[in-house]
């Protein structure tokens, strides 16, 4: 029965488990999908959940319930989104609703059956979420819940310190080439409402030639702060600035972030400031470092170029007199003026007038002849020939010119400006106001003359200076009553010097005070040993007198040795007194005052010898020899007894050098003549060769 009664309901039995089966598989692969669904969304960092057509909650994952964990509790299968929604505002998880808690209910619930893209919203733990949602075939949502917290904070901040910050900012769109966005500083800085800057495009905030380099900038993240940019304002206005571009995504689009860096004051401050390095404060011209800029460039662009490159060294006549006369502003005021004449000559092209230092200026010409250098110069002479007028005062100066020519003197620039100053320097020993060329005798001169300034101050450390001693007799009874010191030079090479070949060099370098002083300590030391009442005669260079410093230099000479005052004379020319200086002669007085004789040497010579005997205290008159040696003239004659005449008259000794003939000492002795000197009565010897060595007097006549 059993057997057959299945039997007789087989066929049926097979088909009710054959579809038990499938739905039972059906139902399995269902709950397949939904676990890996559950998986998939739990597995997803933000928040997902699924809500049925009436906004009822189907599924949602953990990262839903912890964003909305104060609500959490609310949520469960079935529940609606709005009643979830209105019992969180009434707990006050939602900020945004306080105070309009229906209508923000409204708005929340219109947006879940019509979304429009992307929305956030505030929690009360002051967290913030972006919430996207979609419809779905059925008419249900899909919602996502993204924590963007730290990306607004992180907005803000961009946002606070964009606004904000005193650095004029720019968003620059590199598609559409405009400023997106500004910050206040950017509208101040180009004059531009905020509103005027956005969307402009950013063309306009650079020169023309400036902006096809500046839009490859802008598409770029770049840092050069060495480069300046010419940029434009409201107004035209020119600027120069900095820029810093870093390329960024705002709001889901590329920008270029431009920050700019004024430094048009800078720039200016630098260039001022460059100026005042290459110029002359007082002229406004080049000055001596711009100068040899300018003339190295002029020669490294001669080979191009051709023709000649000149440059030529411009010393002012007469400048010191009128600046120590009058006073550096009167000094200033003719500087300004020979400036603005010389300028008025120098070609607008291809020349460079400089001011190199005190009254010396230079012009650097190119030109293709030498013609041209030649005229330049000319001109310049004959101008600064004309007077000077200033507050009524009459004023006359000159200019002396040196040149150094290019290629014919070399190609170096500071050969060339050395050469200029030897031409300048051979022109003002020959005759002011010329002008002269470069020879090259000139630098073996000048190279002789470094060499002997080497030797001389070697010779000065070394003890090589020594002093000789010339003798000095009483004409009538022929008795030496005394000697003049010369120094002479033991030169290692050249063998014995005398002064005239290195005592105005000295003078140059300014190592004649040292000279000086050894002189005068040597002599006074060696007469302090002679015996009786002889005398010793030093000379002294007008350099001494205006150093101001020989009264100490004799009184120290005088206490190191010894000697009595009234044995010691001092002789000078009348270079020291043409200055006519109080100074000097208060300086000679003091001197005089100590007992020390003042002798003026080369009577005769000066024009004005004879108001400078009463006008200064003297002690004796030395007739120049160039007199003593042409006795045989008449007119010669005659000057020498005026001479011992007019000593005679004014209480002075009166002395004659040069005698180097018996008739010479014959006619002395005849008109009454003191004192004479010269190769007839003794040359000049070393102390020890002296001949008071072996006795105390002798007699010549």
């Amino acid at each position: 029965m059993e057997y057959s009664a299945r039997g007789t309901c087989g066929a049926g039995d097979d088909q009710d488990e054959t579809t038990l089966d499938a739905l039972t598989r059906a139902e399995r692969a269902v709950d397949r999908a939904e676990a890996r669904l559950r998986e998939a969304i739990e597995a997803m960092p933000h928040g997902v959940v699924f809500l049925d057509p009436e906004g009822r909650y189907i599924l949602w994952n953990k990262q839903y319930a912890e964003t909305y964990q104060r609500s959490a509790d609310l949520f469960h299968v079935g529940a609606r989104l709005a009643d979830t929604l209105r019992q969180g505002v009434e707990r006050g998880d939602y900020p945004e609703a306080v105070g309009r808690e229906e209508a923000w209910i409204a708005e929340r619930l219109e947006l879940l059956q019509n979304p429009r893209g992307r929305h956030e919203q505030m929690l009360a733990d002051g967290r913030c979420i972006m919430i996207e949602e979609r419809k779905t075939a059925d008419g249900g949502t899909i919602g996502l819940r993204v924590d963007i917290t730290e990306m607004k904070a992180r907005e803000e901040g961009f946002r606070l310190l964009f606004e904000s910050n005193p650095v004029p900012l720019l968003v620059y769109d590199p598609v559409e080439e405009c400023v997106r966005s500004a910050n206040a500083a950017a509208a101040e800085h180009f004059g531009y409402a905020l509103a005027e800057l956005e969307g402009l495009a950013a063309e306009r905030l650079f020169a023309a030639d400036e902006w096809p380099e500046a839009r490859r900038l802008l598409a770029t993240s770049c840092s050069d702060k060495d480069r300046f940019w010419r940029q434009v304002a409201r107004d035209w206005s020119e600027m120069e600035s900095v820029l810093f571009t870093r390329q960024s995504v705002i709001d889901g689009r590329l920008a270029t972030i431009v920050s700019v860096f004024d430094v048009t004051e800078r720039r200016k401050a630098e260039a001022r400031i460059e100026h005042m390095a290459k110029h002359d404060e007082l002229t406004g011209l080049a000055n001596r470092a711009h100068c040899r800029e300018g003339l190295q460039d002029m020669l490294d662009g001669l080979p191009q170029t051709g023709g000649t490159v000149a440059i030529a060294m411009i010393d002012l006549d007469n400048f010191k007199q009128i600046n120590d006369s009058y006073g550096h502003h009167v000094g200033d005021i003719v500087l300004a003026e020979a400036a603005r004449r010389m300028r008025a000559l120098t070609p607008k092209q291809n020349a460079l007038l400089c001011r190199l230092g005190g009254d010396e200026f230079a012009v650097i010409c190119q030109a293709r002849t030498d013609e041209k250098i030649d005229l330049i110069t000319r001109s310049i002479v004959t101008v600064m020939a004309e007077p000077i007028t200033i507050a009524g005062t009459t004023l006359h100066i000159g200019a002396t010119i040196g040149i150094a020519m290019a290629p014919e003197h070399g190609l170096d620039a500071n050969h060339l400006l050395r050469y200029a100053d030897l031409a300048l320097y051979a022109a003002k020993a020959d005759q002011r106001g010329t002008v002269r060329r470069f020879e090259p005798e000139m630098d073996a001169a000048a190279r002789e003359k470094a060499k002997l300034e080497n030797d001389l101050r070697r010779a000065v450390r070394h003890g090589e200076l020594v002093i000789h001693y010339m003798p000095l007799i009483d004409i009538a009874g022929g008795d030496i009553i005394g000697y003049e010191a010369l120094l002479r030079w033991q030169h290692p090479e050249r063998g014995l010097l005398y002064p005239d070949s290195f005592i105005g060099l000295s003078e140059e370098i300014g190592l004649i005070d040292v000279i000086g002083q050894y002189v005068l300590q040597a002599a006074c030391r060696e007469a302090a040993s002679w015996p009786g009442d002889l005398k010793v005669a030093v000379n002294a260079s007008p350099l001494q007198f205006r150093g101001g410093n020989l009264l100490n230099i004799v009184l120290q000479a005088l206490a190191m040795s010894g000697l009595d005052p009234s044995r010691l004379e001092i002789e000078i020319t009348e270079a020291v007194l043409m200055d006519r200086s109080p100074a000097i002669a208060h300086l000679l007085e003091s001197i005089r005052a100590l007992g020390v004789g003042i002798s003026m040497d080369d009577f005769g010579t000066g024009y004005s010898s004879l108001s400078y005997l009463l006008s200064y205290p003297f002690t004796k008159i030395k007739i120049d020899k160039s007199f003593i040696m042409g006795l045989a003239e008449p007119n010669s004659k005659a000057v020498v007894s005026a001479i011992i005449g007019l000593g005679k008259s004014l209480g002075m000794t009166v002395t004659a050098e040069g005698i180097e003939e018996p008739e010479h000492i014959e006619y002395l002795k005849g008109i009454g003549c003191g004192q004479g000197q010269g190769y007839l009565i003794g040359k000049t010897k070393p102390s020890d060769q002296l001949p008071h060595a072996q006795e105390p007097r002798r007699n010549v006549a």
